[in-house]
């Protein structure tokens, strides 16, 4: 069926993406406008856009029929950013006006336990990240079935999209964008991960360049190819994440071990990695460009790479040699951690450089993230203090005299069948609050004496002489005519074994009978065995 105008208005208001007020008021003022072509659903749908009403990806789905779909959890889509390996980027904005992006797995992939496993493990990896120089995570959710990840909206540029407009950089501006970039995986060095596929598609500049780079912030993206390791709950060895075969990263930019095997990779790894897109700054070509992969993994391994002078005159001579050592074969020849590298980067970088941005600095985002605290704290919210439960009346407690049972416990190393009375009302204020343990939110141990010894009774001491120890003398306990159920009618859990003295006559028959029947069967196993051996 061809939708008119008035069913995509009709759709407009089902969809809430306006209020019904506001919807009223736009459609109205469409009519006065469009006069004679206020049918025309082409114009609508572009008048909409073109006014702000709608963003153009809302208006294509409300064309096409749709009225669901637009809002995820607190987040209103606004347009579809691309499509990834495993899942879609949406553009967002949040109820507090803040822009986001939602990487979004869809519900047909999610059923494959692999890929839902990869993605679930990206959230929590992302989650721990936050750098100036590494894309934010901000929240993890699902709704209706939607599994999703909240993210930081960067409008800006990717370095691999600056190679094919430039093909190369300067030496000053490659190295300030190195720079930041090790500052960020320093940061996930720090937290126990490895990146394992840092090239120039994965490393965002932001805002967009122009003519130069030196006001740009880099933010490194994709960290679902990393790796926990130091962290309980993930396996390193799952087959279905890094299982032998799957070669996780790109040729171009990948260390000879990862190539090897990717599950014996660690930071240095990443370094490599960063050597081979500085490298690639700064001559225009990757180190080792093929059109082979198995013949460029051989090169990455057995090859030197060629002088950066070839390439470009003018870069500075030491940046060679920090090139070598970033990029060295064996990984014990490479710098032990990202900082070290950045700090023999910094005598290059050029003065008057913009600082990295920080989004936490950004004041605009303080309200989000103000709710996002909110929001992380609320799950985990203190539960309500623990209360005892009292038991049903008994008759043979005195009605002034409340009593509180604990179940469980012991008391003087015997069943709990003991009933703990209530501190009458002279103890002190708070006296029942301690019973209930619900003190300062935290639960505290029952009151029943403790009957472990300590190490300071263990016996005297050679350093010093033993003093005589004077027990203190307790304070008089307050009266209380509390009627406590005795311990000897609780049934002992123990086994009983009866004591001699305890048996009758036919006890001590059928003891003996016992005895003799098995002297006999015994007598007669030793008659048998002997007349088969002969």
């Amino acid at each position: 069926m061809e939708l008119t105008v008035q069913n995509v208005y009709g759709l407009l208001l089902r969809s809430k993406l306006l209020s019904i007020d506001a919807c009223k008021t736009m459609f109205a003022r469409w009519q006065a406008e469009a006069k004679d072509g206020s049918t025309n659903l082409v114009k609508f749908a572009g008048w909409m856009v073109t006014n702000r009403f709608v963003t153009e990806y809302q208006a294509t789905l409300l064309a096409r029929g749709h009225a669901e779909g637009f809002f995820i959890n607190e987040y209103k889509i606004l347009d579809r950013l691309g499509k990834g390996r495993m899942a879609g980027v949406y553009k967002a904005q949040h109820g507090l006006g803040q822009v986001v992006a939602i990487k979004v797995l869809p519900p047909s992939r999610a059923k494959e336990p692999t890929i839902l496993a990869r993605f679930q493990r990206e959230a929590k990896l992302a989650m721990k990240l936050k750098h100036a120089n590494i894309v934010r995570t901000f929240q993890v959710g699902s709704h209706a079935g939607l599994n999703y990840l909240v993210m930081e909206h960067l409008d800006g540029e990717t370095l691999e999209d600056v190679l094919v407009r430039r093909k190369k950089v300067p030496a000053q501006e490659a190295v300030r964008l190195i720079y930041q970039a090790l500052q960020g995986l320093q940061h996930i060095y720090e937290q126990g991960l490895v990146h394992r596929d840092l090239k120039p598609a994965n490393l965002m500049l932001v805002p967009a360049p122009t003519s130069t780079t030196l006001h740009c912030t880099i933010k490194i993206l994709d960290i679902g190819l990393g790796r926990v390791l130091s962290e309980e709950g993930f396996d390193a060895q799952d087959p279905g994440l890094t299982g032998e075969g799957v070669l996780l990263g790109t040729p171009d930019y990948m260390a000879p071990e990862q190539a090897r095997d990717p599950r014996a990779t660690d930071i240095r790894a990443d370094i490599y990695s960063l050597g081979c897109v500085l490298y690639h700054l700064l001559t225009g070509q990757p180190p080792f460009p093929d059109t082979n992969i198995i013949s460029q993994m051989i090169r990455h391994a057995t090859e030197p790479i060629r002088q950066v002078k070839e390439f470009e005159p003018t870069a500075p001579d030491g940046l060679q040699q920090i090139l070598e050592w970033m990029m060295a074969k064996d990984p014990g020849g490479r710098y032990p951690t990202p900082a070290r590298a950045a700090g023999s980067l910094e005598m290059f970088l050029a003065a008057g450089a913009v600082p990295a941005s920080d989004p936490d600095l950004d004041p605009d985002m303080q309200p989000y993230l103000r709710w996002l605290e909110v929001e992380e704290k609320a799950p985990h919210a203190p539960s309500a203090p623990m209360t005892i439960p009292m038991p049903p009346p008994m008759a043979s407690l005195p009605a002034t005299s409340p009593m509180v049972m604990i179940p469980g416990q012991s008391l003087g190393g015997k069943p709990a069948s003991a009933v703990i009375p209530v501190p009458p009302p002279s103890a002190p204020p708070g006296a029942e609050r301690k019973v209930r343990g619900d003190v300062g939110g935290k639960p505290i141990p029952p009151p029943f004496p403790s009957e472990r010894p300590t190490t300071r009774d263990q016996g005297p001491r050679p350093d010093r002489p033993r003093r005589r120890k004077v027990p203190p003398t307790p304070a008089p306990a307050p009266r209380v005519d509390v009627e406590l159920v005795s311990v000897s009618r609780v049934p002992d859990p123990r086994p009983m074994i009866p004591r001699l003295s305890d048996l009758n006559r036919r006890d001590f028959f059928l003891f003996f009978a016992g005895i003799g029947s098995g002297l006999l069967a015994y007598g007669l196993g030793n008659l048998f065995a002997s007349l088969f051996q002969r």
